[in-house]
């Protein structure tokens, strides 16, 4: 496996993990959606300089390595356990 699929890999399941951070950062710790939307956005970047570091791979590269699935799988994390936070669900 060549290291910028590793770092897409792991990117994308990072991605679940920021749902979950940013769902707990907004309805446990009770701050507003836009603060848990900063977090996230912090901790792709951190993500990104993490693997850029880890993999030896291009600093600006890394970036642009599954932004796309980053995104997706965090925004459905986050709004799936919303969803079934506000019905009681979790």
């Amino acid at each position: 496996m060549k290291e910028s699929e590793k770092v897409y890999w792991i990117k994308a399941v990072l991605g679940l993990a920021t749902g979950l951070i940013t769902f707990y950062i907004n309805s446990s710790l009770g701050f507003q959606g836009e603060i848990a939307l900063m977090a996230g956005t912090v901790l792709y970047i951190a993500y990104s300089e993490a693997a850029a570091m880890m993999f030896n791979v291009d600093r600006d590269r890394t970036i642009k390595i599954g932004m796309g699935a980053f995104l997706f799988l965090w925004m459905l994390s986050w709004t799936l356990l919303n969803t079934m936070g506000t019905y009681g669900w979790i």
